[in-house]
C-alpha cells in the first residue's frame, strides 16, 4: 500500500506540472483536464489526504487557470466527485440507499480529523452530505419524487448547510465553499434577499470564480426560483462585476454553461441570451486564453446563432485544431460547414 499511495502522490505531482509545461493547445487542455481529475480522484480513493491538501491549498492560494481559463481548483473537485461517484456506484444498493454515503460520510471524517483546519476536508464532506440527499430525491421535478424521500433529502442537505456554517471561519477561505452554499440555498428553497446576500459575500471574497456564478444560476433557472429575465440581469450584473478582469467574458461563460446544463443547442431561442452580447464575451475570452476549445466552442455559439461571417471566420481558423467534444452533437460541425460552404 504505501508504494501505490507514492506512485498516487507522484501521478498527481505529474498531472500538476502538465498543467503548466505542456504546450497550450486543444488536446492538451482536455488532456489536462481529464489527468489532473483523475490524479485526485485516486488520491481522495487512497486516502493520500496529504497530498490532497497540499495540491488543493496550492489551487486556492495561486489560482492558477489551464489554457482555456479553468480554474485547477475547480478541476481538483471534479476529480473528488469523480470519486465519490465511482464510490456510489461500488456500494449502489436499491434496498439501502445509505451504504456508499456511509462509506464517503467515514472517509470525509478521517480526512478532517487528520487535518482539522482543513477548508477542503471540510467542504468535501458537505459535498458527500448534500449527493446523499439528492440519493433519495433523485433528480427530476418535484411531482416526481416520492413523498417520503422528502425527508431524507432535506434533512441531509440541512446537515451540510450545518456543517458549512459551523466551519465557516476555516473553510470560506475556499470559493467552492460558496459554490456549495449557493446549492443548500437552492435546495432549501431560500428567499431571494437571503440568496442575494450570500451571492454578494461569495463575490466579494472571490469575484473570478467561474463556479460561483454558476451554482448562483441553478437558484435562477425558471425551474427553480427565477426567471429567463433574472439569468440575463445576472448575466449583465457579473460583466460589471468582472470587466477590469474578464473584459466582457462572463456573459459568454455564463450562458456558455448554460446551454450546457440547461438549454442545450436552444439557448437562442430558449433563453434570453443576446448574440450581439455573447459574442462580445467570446472576443475577450479568447483574447484572453486563445486556446483551441474555446474558439471550438466559439464557432459552435456562432453558428448557432446564424452568424454566417463570424462563423465562417472561426470554422478557418480552427480547421487544423477541431475538438469534436465541443460540438455536442459532434455532427453538428458538419452542418455548420456545409451551411457555410452553401452561401
Amino acid at each position: 500500500m504505501p508504494n501505490a499511495i507514492k506512485i498516487i502522490s507522484l501521478s498527481l505531482f505529474i498531472a500538476f506540472n502538465c498543467l503548466f509545461t505542456g504546450p497550450a493547445n486543444a488536446e492538451t487542455e482536455l488532456e489536462q483536464r481529464h489527468s489532473i481529475s483523475m490524479a485526485t480522484k485516486k488520491s481522495f480513493l487512497a486516502e493520500d489526504f496529504a497530498q490532497l491538501e497540499k495540491v488543493s491549498a496550492l489551487y486556492r492560494t495561486t489560482k492558477n487557470r489551464t489554457s482555456s481559463g479553468l480554474w485547477l481548483l475547480t478541476l481538483f473537485y471534479g476529480g473528488i466527485n469523480a470519486a465519490i461517484a465511482e464510490v456510489e456506484k461500488q456500494a449502489h444498493n436499491d434496498a439501502d440507499v445509505d451504504a456508499p454515503y456511509r462509506l464517503l460520510e467515514a472517509k470525509t471524517k478521517r480526512w478532517a480529523e487528520q487535518f482539522p483546519d482543513s477548508p477542503t476536508a471540510h467542504v468535501t464532506h458537505s459535498m458527500v452530505l448534500i449527493r446523499h440527499g439528492w440519493a433519495y430525491r433523485g433528480e427530476g421535478y418535484a411531482s416526481t419524487v416520492k413523498p417520503e424521500s422528502w425527508e431524507p433529502f432535506f434533512r441531509y442537505v440541512a446537515m451540510a448547510r450545518e456543517h458549512l456554517e459551523k466551519y465557516k471561519a476555516v473553510a470560506a477561505i475556499d470559493p467552492r465553499w460558496y459554490e456549495i452554499m449557493l446549492l443548500v440555498a437552492k435546495a432549501e428553497n431560500w428567499e431571494r434577499d437571503e440568496f442575494d446576500r450570500l451571492l454578494d459575500e461569495a463575490l466579494g471574497q472571490e469575484p473570478l470564480f467561474y463556479q460561483t456564478y454558476f451554482s448562483a444560476l441553478e437558484y435562477l433557472l425558471p425551474k427553480w426560483h427565477g426567471s429567463l429575465a433574472e439569468i440575463e440581469a445576472f448575466a449583465q450584473d457579473a460583466v460589471k462585476r468582472t470587466l477590469n478582469q474578464e473584459g466582457r467574458g462572463m456573459y459568454a461563460r455564463i450562458y456558455w454553461y448554460a446551454s450546457q446544463t440547461q438549454f442545450e443547442n436552444d439557448i437562442f431561442k430558449d433563453s434570453f441570451a443576446v448574440w450581439p452580447s455573447m459574442k462580445a464575451g467570446f472576443d475577450d475570452v479568447v483574447s484572453d486564453y486563445p486556446d483551441a476549445w474555446n474558439y471550438n466552442n466559439y464557432a459552435k455559439f456562432a453558428c448557432l446563432a446564424g452568424d454566417l461571417p463570424k462563423t465562417r471566420e472561426l470554422l478557418k481558423r480552427i480547421k487544423s485544431s477541431i475538438v469534436p467534444t465541443a460540438w455536442n452533437p459532434p455532427a453538428f460541425i458538419d452542418y455548420c460547414k456545409k451551411w457555410v460552404a452553401q452561401k
